[in-house]
């Protein structure tokens, strides 16, 4: 008996989650040798950086609410073939510093439509309690992708050039787009292989639809999840600061060669690997054993991020290269435990506008993301090269997000949402 077909949507959408990742940071493991062929300064290649995350930003509530209410198989086809396209011309960006940083606005908008449409998607097809580690681990490949990427990258770099980079990329996002429209369905019910026995398991365990569609206003009225929008606005400024300078500090601060980097980025999203899909585990087993989603999805990932933001600092701090590379992996372990709270709180808020809910999250979170790696590019340039500061800051920003994670209550959006206040009620258990 082959597997059932929701595990194979999951690998499906994890395989795109890894071209999704891939596509995004090869630029920053390129950077050095960008930069240095090109004579562009790090405030500069800051904006560069930044300039996806702004596109990155546009169309993730928007794509997620067309997902919710149309189709997430066409949105992640329409998305795939988009940033593939704009991946594949990145290479004519080298003879202009604003096509660059026009390209990479184009590729951030279009993957900013994916993974609000993979969170719709999986809202129709997971039960609740496999949602944890199902959704998880099909964005896990935000960190199996950059182990990928690290070792792909410069191995490419090495032995061609940068600019092969993003053709071979492009390939990958276009060959993926092919599979998913000839596979996947919106509904579970949709799918012509799907068994009887499958479908009845997760029909009989997903929420009946609303009897009318329910206004977008709840995700714009509801003060937790604004707020808990906003602890991941801090979550990104960090993640996406380490994401894309963290090549860098590794060839230019501790004096690694871009072989040595590439092979330290493999044990840092490996430990990435570890931190959401054991997150997403763990959280659902804890629901299985009746602990609420109060703890689930929100205190579990301020305790995991707590606990990350010594191993942050002691990165920075401690003489030894080989110690550094190793703190840093328990640091992002730890804080993709994090994210594994942050990635599946949507369904908890409402499971028929999971999309969208994330969509705004993440919305805010690339808005901040934004002026993470653009923040470190000018603090860097004007420290002459300190690096203690980006991770000082990224502290500091931690503190506040773990302290959101810790206190706000989760509670379910429903029509008499609009009404409540702050003070209405406590957590759902629901």
């Amino acid at each position: 008996m082959g597997w059932p077909v929701r595990y194979r949507m999951i690998g499906l959408l994890f395989c795109g989650s890894v071209i999704n990742y891939v596509d995004r940071v090869n630029i920053s493991i390129a950077a050095p040798v960008m930069m240095r062929e090109t004579g562009w300064s790090k405030d500069l290649f800051g904006w560069v950086f930044s300039a996806f995350l702004i596109g990155y930003a546009l169309l993730q509530l928007p794509g997620g609410v067309i997902a919710d209410r149309w189709s997430g198989r066409k949105v992640l086809a329409l998305a795939f073939c988009g940033f593939s396209f704009f991946t594949l011309l990145t290479p004519l960006g080298g003879q202009a510093f604003f096509l660059l940083l026009s390209l990479r606005f184009l590729v951030g908008a279009f993957e900013s439509m994916t993974f609000p449409a993979t969170a719709s998607i999986n809202s129709h097809w997971i039960p609740r309690v496999e949602f944890g580690r199902a959704h998880t681990f099909s964005i896990s490949g935000i960190t199996v992708g950059q182990m990928i990427a690290y070792p792909l990258t410069t191995w490419i770099i090495i032995h061609g050039s940068w600019q092969t980079v993003f053709y071979i990329n492009a390939l990958f996002g276009f060959v993926w787009a092919a599979v998913w429209w000839w596979y996947a369905t919106d509904t579970p019910r949709a799918h012509p292989r799907i068994s009887a026995e499958e479908l009845d398991h997760i029909e009989s365990q997903l929420p009946p639809p609303p009897a009318t569609p329910l206004p977008l206003s709840l995700i714009f009225t509801s003060w937790p999840l604004l707020t808990i929008a906003f602890g991941y606005m801090c979550f990104a400024y960090i993640g996406w600061l380490f994401l894309f300078w963290f090549p860098t500090y590794l060839v230019e601060a501790r004096g690694l060669p871009l072989s040595m980097m590439g092979t330290a980025g493999i044990f840092l999203h490996g430990g990435g690997f570890i931190g959401l899909v054991g997150g997403g585990f763990l959280g659902d087993v804890l629901l299985r054993k009746g602990w609420s989603p109060q703890f689930v999805r929100a205190r579990m990932g301020g305790i995991s991020l707590f606990l990350s933001l010594p191993f942050l600092l002691g990165a920075a701090l401690v003489p030894s290269p080989l110690l550094c590379v190793v703190f840093q992996v328990i640091f992002y372990m730890l804080f993709t435990g994090a994210l594994s709270c942050f990635s599946t709180v949507a369904i908890e808020f409402n499971q028929h506008l999971a999309g969208a809910i994330f969509g705004l999250i993440n919305t805010l979170g690339t808005f901040a993301g934004f002026f993470g790696p653009l923040t470190a590019g000018y603090m860097l340039a004007g420290s002459g090269g300190n690096w203690l500061l980006p991770f000082y800051v990224s502290a500091a920003v931690g503190v506040v997000c773990a302290t959101i994670l810790l206190t706000v209550p989760i509670r379910p959006l429903k029509l008499d949402t609009l009404a409540t206040t702050p003070e209405s009620g406590g957590a759902s258990t629901h």
